[in-house]
């Protein structure tokens, strides 16, 4: 996948990351039955598609993290999660 595609998939609803994720799960079942029946063509195609399904698996988590916090970025959360690890370490470090 190139970047252009990923950051065109950043700009998609949940709901259409749903429905590109569905598609690509049904190439997979396609890819896998091909390779069952030993009928595969383009075997690099089948992993071009597993790392897909997992980008946007990825992708539709972290949307749903945003939501769930109320983030506005993905970096804003990251962020956050590290500012709060550090905070966690140094109260421990306190503490011992």
């Amino acid at each position: 996948m190139k970047l252009q595609e990923r950051r065109d998939l950043h700009a998609l609803t949940s709901e259409q990351l749903q429905a590109h994720l569905l598609e690509a799960e049904r190439e997979m079942l396609d890819f896998r039955f091909d390779a069952g029946l030993n009928r595969l063509s383009n075997s690099a195609g089948m992993h071009n598609t597993r790392k897909r399904i997992a980008i946007l698996k990825t992708l539709i988590r972290q949307k749903e993290i945003l939501t769930e916090t109320g983030f506005s970025t993905v970096e804003e959360y990251k962020a956050f999660k590290v500012s709060e690890r550090r905070a966690y370490h140094q109260m421990r470090k306190a503490h011992a």
